[in-house]
């Protein structure tokens, strides 16, 4: 036993919402087409401006390092100079007598008063013991008492810390010569500077930097990479005793990446200490020009990223609108509804072109709704002939066939049964005619499709109706022209122009006017218009005019114009009525002309 399985209907998916609108989607497009170019082009010129940078202050940091060691170096070979030419007077000799009239002294405390930098001056004999000195309270005492204890010839050392003097340092020791003796030395000159004043020269290079705009540490190093002072910023990286990862050969800056500044070095020179003078600055500072140049550059950006995000918005308004009008009038169509009106074209872009296709569609929809309309009234109408006429067409013989005999055996004196008799053959006649009429317009017609001009079948019409048209005293005129060929039957097109004519005829009262013109190609159609210059029609009555059965004149049988109708749909072409009350009616005829022959 088998058991028959139900279908399931697949599952519809539910629409899914929109995570970005389109207009977020163009401002995030916008947004992006700015910040994404700025961000690669500004870090490339940031980064190209901080290594110039760089490389600028870094040359003048070598230049205000060599200059500042030239200066340091310079002062130290002055201050040295000064001492040897002290230590050769003549008055040296009296080391020998250890100093006895106390002329060295008088010497050297009139040489510290014109020594700035000096605080104290000191000879010492050959067994190092002071003989002389510009402090009385050095006499007699040996060399390592002094501040800085015992010196080495020909050495300056410091700075010297801890002397119970209020700062640091420089002890310079240079011999005394014998002035009898070349090669022989009679004793030692020693000289205490003040450390700071020395370096007075490295705060004028500092203070040469401010001037320009640079902040730079200018400081001492010894052999070994240690701080001994200098001119520096009041919280900066290096005091007194640090050490920097330094390199007294080089000849470029550099940056140390520990303490974040560039800086350059150069040595003092031969001669002196293993010195060298350092002067540096914090790359943030360097790089501030690059930053401020960054910072306005973000200010642009900012502005520019506004300003194009406004216009983006603007334009996804703009876009969106006309968007918003399909989606609307598509949703419309989709539920079997006519839009209001037209889309509006508000441009000549995609969007514009879009819109011009959805309002062809949307006519083409209604033109094809239209037909199959007329086509399942027309069909009706061929049944219900079909009907009428195999119902009514053997009554209708019957009764011709019995008041033909009722005539012929009715006395010759009778007239007036003769004149109903007639009456009767008369109507049913006239029954017959309708029920072929009905007949023509049902039954399916064949036609033979061809390219052919409008003119002459309009000239043919024409010919036909003008007796007619003359009897009742009415002008019809035909226009030139009618060149174009139309893809048609020409026999059903010249039935479509008398029925019109006919029409014309029998509804524009004696004196009237009736033209016929050929219309200018125009889209794909050609054509051909039937005027006049009657009575004209309401808005109702033109609203009815091609359904069967409706007529406005007594006698008619009201199917000409869905014949009308019905042969220039066949075609694929159209029918357009202009009317007003007073005013005339106009029929046009459009016929397309690249249909091809059949």
């Amino acid at each position: 036993m088998s058991t028959a399985m139900a279908p399931v209907a697949p599952a519809v998916p539910a629409t899914q919402p929109a995570v970005f609108s389109l207009r977020t989607k163009l401002a995030l497009l916008a947004a992006l087409l700015v910040l994404v170019p700025a961000a690669i082009y500004g870090a490339i010129s940031l980064s190209s401006s901080r290594a110039a940078l760089t490389q600028v202050i870094g040359r003048q940091l070598v230049e205000k390092a060599r200059s500042g060691a030239d200066r340091l170096a310079g002062a130290l070979r002055s201050e040295r100079g000064r001492l040897q030419a002290l230590a050769a007077q003549d008055v040296m000799r009296e080391i020998r007598i250890a100093d006895l009239d106390k002329r060295i002294a008088s010497l050297l405390v009139s040489a510290q008063r014109g020594c700035g930098a000096c605080t104290g001056l000191a000879v010492l004999d050959a067994r190092g013991r002071v003989v002389a000195a510009s402090h009385p309270g050095w006499m007699g005492r040996a060399a390592d008492a002094l501040p800085g204890g015992a010196g080495t010839g020909g050495a300056i050392e410091g700075p010297l810390r801890g002397t119970g003097a209020p700062g640091a340092l420089l002890r310079f020791t240079v011999p005394v010569p014998d002035p009898d003796h070349a090669e022989a030395t009679l004793g030692w000159l020693v000289a205490l500077m003040d450390w700071d004043r020395e370096l007075s020269v490295l705060a004028q290079a500092r203070q040469n930097l401010l001037s320009v705009g640079l902040d730079a540490e200018v400081l001492v190093l010894d052999a070994d990479g240690a701080v001994l002072g200098g001119s520096g910023r009041e919280h900066g990286p290096w005091p007194v005793g640090a050490r920097v990862a330094a390199d007294a050969g080089a000849e470029a800056s550099r940056v140390d990446e520990r303490s974040g500044m560039l800086l350059a070095q150069a040595p003092l020179g031969e001669g002196l200490p293993r010195w060298s003078v350092i002067v540096a600055t914090p790359l943030a500072e360097a790089h501030a020009p690059a930053q401020r140049m960054a910072q306005r550059l973000a200010t642009a950006l900012a502005a520019t990223l506004a300003v194009a995000l406004a216009l983006a918005l603007l334009a996804a308004r703009r876009a969106t609108f006309a968007l918003r009008e399909l989606t609307e009038a598509a949703r419309a169509v989709g539920r079997g509804q006519r839009p209001a009106g037209a889309v509006a074209v508000r441009s000549r872009d995609e969007i514009g072109i879009l819109a011009e296709a959805f309002n062809r569609m949307a006519a083409d929809l209604k033109r094809a709704e239209r037909d199959l309309v007329e086509a399942a009234k027309f069909s009706f109408v061929g049944e219900l002939a079909s009907g009428l006429a195999h119902e009514v067409r053997t009554p209708l013989g019957v009764l011709r066939s019995s008041a033909q005999i009722l005539e012929r055996t009715l006395p010759v004196r009778d007239d007036e049964s003769r004149e109903l008799l007639r009456l009767l053959r008369d109507e049913v006649d006239r029954i017959e005619r309708v029920v072929s009429s009905l007949l023509n317009l049902g039954r399916p017609r064949e036609k033979h499709i061809e390219l052919a001009a409008l003119g002459p079948i309009l000239a043919r019409a024409v010919a036909f109706v003008e007796p007619q048209a003359r009897e009742q005293r009415l002008a019809v005129a035909l226009a030139p022209g009618g060149d174009t060929p139309a893809a048609c039957d020409p026999e059903l097109i010249y039935q479509v122009v008398l029925n019109l004519l006919v029409n014309a005829i029998q509804i524009v009262p004696p004196g009237g006017r009736v033209d016929v013109r050929p219309l200018a190609p125009g889209g794909g159609y050609a054509g051909f218009e039937v005027r006049d210059d009657g009575p004209g029609m309401t808005e109702d009555v033109r609203t009815r005019i091609f359904e069967p059965y409706f007529t406005r004149r007594e006698g008619g049988t009201g199917l000409g114009l869905t014949f009308v109708q019905r042969v220039v749909h066949e075609h694929s072409g159209r029918v357009e009525v202009d009317s007003a009350p007073g005013l005339g009616t106009t029929f046009r005829i459009w016929l397309p002309v690249d249909g091809g022959a059949r």
